[in-house]
């Protein structure tokens, strides 16, 4: 048998050796190969890792930067509040309570409301008469010295005949005199022929003019009077009409000019 396998050694040992050879070339080469795809695998997995960490690094990095410029632009939006405020505490300002600023709000209407108020009461004053017809006799009586514009009067205090600028109209002393209209009494005088006099103001150049009255205490100028309101009573105070029986004198004035008291009554 030994001599069978050195003969087999000799006669094939070339190609024993070369065969040999040939596996251990094979696997030098498999092993090679196989190291190579190893060390491959592990830098993959090695670049894989890194990747994934530089991913979570610039993450990280992109989320801080994020929220630092989030707190910078809110810092920069509130800065002017904090000035605001801190101006405010340098003033010595104190925050309004709710109830004090819904006071103050309706206080603030309430004064607009009463301007406007006063504005147009006092526009009123200013436009009393807009038809001159519906005024009221002062008193009530027969007239017994005519109104007289184109004509002479005979006046028996004067012995004179002359102008008569309004209308006497028959009344006893200490009757109650009425404003014919609304208005405003612009005088209240004693005058040195016509006595204690009143004049009234009603608006678009009217004016209403009573003389020989008996008080001047009724009504201050200024005030307001309206249509059928007491002003004074009849009187004896006029020393230019003294020797004419107890009267009241009556004119009306439109823009300056005397016209006939009764072109605005009833």
């Amino acid at each position: 048998m030994k001599n069978k396998f050195m003969t087999f050694i000799k006669q094939n040992g070339f190609l024993l050796f070369l065969f040999i050879c040939v596996c251990a070339v094979a696997a030098g080469t498999i092993f090679i190969s196989t190291q190579e795809l190893r060390e491959a695998r592990n830098v993959k997995d090695e670049d894989l890792v890194i990747l994934e960490e530089v991913s979570s690094i610039d993450k990280a990095q992109i989320s801080e930067e994020t929220s630092k410029e989030s707190i910078m632009e809110e810092k920069e939006e509130e800065k002017p509040i904090n000035e605001v405020a801190k101006g405010d505490e340098e003033a010595g300002e104190e925050e309004m309570p709710e109830e004090a600023e819904e006071t103050l709000a309706e206080e603030t209407i309430n004064e607009n409301i009463e301007f406007i108020d006063d504005y147009e009461e006092d526009e009123d004053d200013t436009d009393y008469v807009t038809d001159t017809s519906v005024g009221f006799m002062p008193v009530e009586g027969e007239i017994i010295t005519d109104f007289s514009n184109d004509k002479l009067i005979y006046s028996p205090t004067l012995d004179e005949w002359r102008h008569h600028a309004g209308i006497d109209i028959r009344a006893a002393v200490g009757t109650k005199v009425i404003a014919p209209l609304s208005g405003t009494v612009k005088e209240v005088r004693e005058d040195d022929l016509w006595g204690i006099t009143i004049v009234i103001d009603h608006g678009n150049g009217l004016e209403t003019r009573f003389s020989n009255l008996g008080t001047m205490e009724m009504v201050k100028p200024g005030i307001t009077v309206n249509a059928g309101d007491y002003i004074s009573t009849v009187g004896e105070t006029a020393k230019i009409e003294m020797k004419t029986e107890p009267h009241l004198h009556f004119e009306v004035l439109k823009n300056g000019k005397n016209i006939d008291p009764r072109s605005i009554t009833k």
